[in-house]
């Protein structure tokens, strides 16, 4: 088999294609690595509380928090 032959077309492609899936999965992770979710649910006269202290917010970029409780709850979400 001629290398000259493989990298004409369809060896070329999936070259290609190897290699952007190599760097899209790493991008991904370092994507996902720099994101904080937190969620809570609650029922009636639930108390609850999300913290996200200073030190992790400096690794991350991208905090979310969200709460979701009935009548007569308590919530607090402090970064």
């Amino acid at each position: 088999m001629d290398l000259n032959t493989i990298f004409d077309g369809w060896g070329t492609e999936l070259l290609s294609l190897l290699i952007c899936l190599i760097f899209g999965g790493i991008g991904y992770h370092f994507y996902k690595n720099g994101t904080i979710k937190q969620k809570q649910e609650a029922g009636n006269g639930a108390e609850q509380k999300q913290k996200v202290s200073e030190k992790t917010i400096k690794d991350h970029n991208d905090i979310s928090q969200s709460q979701k409780a009935g009548d007569n709850a308590k919530q607090e979400q402090t970064i």
